[in-house]
């Protein structure tokens, strides 16, 4: 436990460093890949480019305290309720519980570092393929101008043979055993801080709005609005997820994608050959995206119920 301490006040102190550039700790998949900065260039279309990592010092956990080592009340104030966000959301394991502030930090940085390039009035780019563009052959919705959002997806992605698993096991009526997965709360509080809007989507029916976000409210992640800041994009017939992510690139900067499916971030994902998807991922000129605007991480709200064996009514 001593360790998940530290490394949670390690974690804190990356994300309250006033005034300067987070660090950005990398997500661990099969290996370490170190975050990159996309900025936009003079050409529009430029290709993304990398920025070094950077390393924090390591923080001495202190017996019986780990956040005495930090500088600020409020830096000792966050790293407490991420400790306590890990322990409340019960997961797997600690190590799980750790992997996930790991990732959450990682996006936190991110996007931190964005909101200083754009006050230090560097242009920043959106993440959110326009119109026409391909994997191969990427480009983006401007951002000119436009205020900062990041897109969460809340669809738990399908499980084996049953593509409508996801909605089996929570519907946002009040009555679901679901819970805020560690890092997520604290890290969308701490963005919105800064000015970041985020922006909740879901495949499911938009009958589901005024539940799902009484839910996410219950959990800690504030007021949304239907149709705005919570899109249900499901019905007859469902509106794509590109669609949905380029309407609110019309009115936002999107300068982060965060799901746990591919075609969370991209519909050609899906529309093309399932033998070539692994691919697609990875040997495409989108690769560079992972983990440096597009992020690959737990759903925020994440089910602790078995799936039923009919679906909600929503």
């Amino acid at each position: 436990m001593s360790r998940l301490r530290a490394l949670l006040t390690l974690g804190a102190a990356g994300l309250l460093c006033g005034g300067c550039v987070a660090a950005a700790i990398p997500i661990v998949a099969g290996g370490s890949i170190a975050g990159k900065r996309l900025l936009g260039r003079d050409e529009p279309d430029a290709e993304p480019q990398p920025v070094a990592a950077v390393t924090p010092a390591p923080v001495a956990a202190t017996p019986g305290d780990a956040t005495a080592t930090l500088a600020t009340p409020e830096a000792r104030a966050l790293a407490l309720r991420l400790q306590a966000s890990a322990a409340a959301s019960a997961p797997a394991s600690a190590e799980s519980a750790a992997a996930s502030l790991q990732a959450y930090q990682s996006l936190w940085a991110y996007v931190e570092r964005q909101v200083a390039a754009r006050k230090a009035g560097e242009a920043v780019r959106s993440v959110v393929l326009a119109e026409g563009a391909t994997l191969d052959a990427p480009r983006y919705v401007p951002c000119d101008a436009k205020p900062f959002a990041i897109l969460f997806d809340l669809d738990e992605s399908a499980v084996g043979s049953d593509p409508d698993a996801r909605f089996r096991r929570w519907i946002g009526d009040g009555s679901d055993a679901v819970s805020a997965v560690p890092g997520a709360v604290e890290g969308i509080d701490a963005l919105r801080r800064e000015g970041v809007q985020a922006i909740f989507t879901s495949a499911r029916r938009p009958s589901g709005n005024n539940a799902a976000a009484a839910m996410l409210g219950k959990l800690g992640f504030g007021e949304f609005v239907p149709g705005k800041t919570l899109i249900l994009r499901g019905g007859e017939p469902p509106i794509s997820g590109d669609q949905v992510r380029r309407t609110v690139a019309a009115s936002y900067c999107v300068v982060a994608i965060v799901g746990d499916a591919l075609g969370d971030f991209s519909d050609t994902f899906d529309a093309g050959d399932a033998a070539r998807r692994p691919a697609a991922a990875t040997e495409t000129m989108v690769a560079p995206l992972w983990g440096a605007g597009w992020f690959l991480l737990p759903n925020p709200v994440r089910s602790t119920a078995t799936p039923t064996t009919e679906l909600p009514k929503e």
